[in-house]
């Protein structure tokens, strides 16, 4: 893992979101691109420029200055040397979740870090879920930070997984690095929606792939039954005080869960560690 995009909207979370990637890449060296993007001007029938981005009216220098002011505040806040770390900026013009993908694509990303959480302006109205809207478009895996969540290295992950495309060394790249650069374990865990006990076979199974893909790393390997997957998942990672939750999103459709489910007892507690979705 060579570059990592973290984008900001100036907000409170994107700020949160960016102290994690600084802290993240302390381990690892790693360029950190800060990406602004600007929504474009919508003519709008009474609407008041309020609504609208502040930076949008400024020129490409003082776009920078705004992005360059949240940071100075971070590496005071996290007692970091701004020049020990190796970062750019990169200002876009458009919708942000298209942004977002079409960037870390071009400038060859392996990661984007993102907060779930907050948006201003136009792009509180238009946008919705933005980190949402970035796992469907990107073919890059993203590290999506919650609200108010702070670093914790990350000495267990979950892999939230129905083991298929465990095989895939290319989708599970980010956490073979994530794993190695902070020498964590990974929890193997496959959530069965049932109450039926589980067949042998499929243990059997399950172990000699993950033995067959997973040998380098360390990592045990659990299967359960539950009666809501998504609550196994989070039950398992607060058992296990685990700091990261990985998946790939085909998985049990775990994403779609997450949006249709956002006001329940489940998003709330999923939300409290980041989840890096693998692609």
């Amino acid at each position: 893992m060579k570059k990592i995009l973290v984008p900001t909207d100036l907000s409170v979370n994107a700020g949160n979101a960016l102290r994690y990637a600084l802290s993240f890449s302390k381990s690892m060296p790693i360029e950190l691109v800060f990406l602004h993007v600007t929504h474009p001007m919508l003519d709008l029938p009474d609407t008041s420029l309020e609504f609208y981005d502040p930076i949008v009216f400024q020129d490409e220098k003082e776009q920078k200055s705004y992005v360059q002011r949240q940071l100075d505040n971070i590496f005071n806040d996290l007692s970091l040397n701004k020049d020990q770390v190796h970062y750019s900026i990169e200002l876009r013009i458009g919708f942000a979740a298209d942004e977002i993908a079409i960037t870390a694509k071009n400038l060859g990303c392996d990661l984007i870090i993102m907060g779930t959480q907050g948006a201003s302006g136009l792009m509180k109205l238009f946008l919705g879920s933005v980190t949402y809207s970035v796992i469907k478009k990107s073919e890059i895996p993203l590290l999506a930070i919650p609200s108010n969540c702070v670093f914790k290295n990350p000495d267990k992950i979950v892999f939230a997984t129905d083991y298929e495309g465990i095989s895939n060394k290319k989708t599970l790249a980010p956490l073979f690095d994530i794993a190695n650069g902070f020498d964590s374990r990974v929890l193997m865990f496959h959530a069965i929606e049932s109450k039926e006990p589980i067949a042998a076979y499929i243990e059997e199974l399950q172990v000699w792939k993950t033995e067959k893909n997973f040998h380098h790393l360390k990592h045990t390997n659990s299967i359960a039954t539950c009666e809501d997957v998504t609550e196994g998942i989070i039950e398992f990672t607060e058992e296990n005080d685990a700091s990261i939750i990985a998946m790939i999103p085909h998985s049990y459709n775990f994403i779609k869960n997450l949006v249709h489910k956002s006001k329940t007892k489940e998003i709330a507690m999923v939300t409290k560690v980041p989840l890096l979705v693998l692609c």
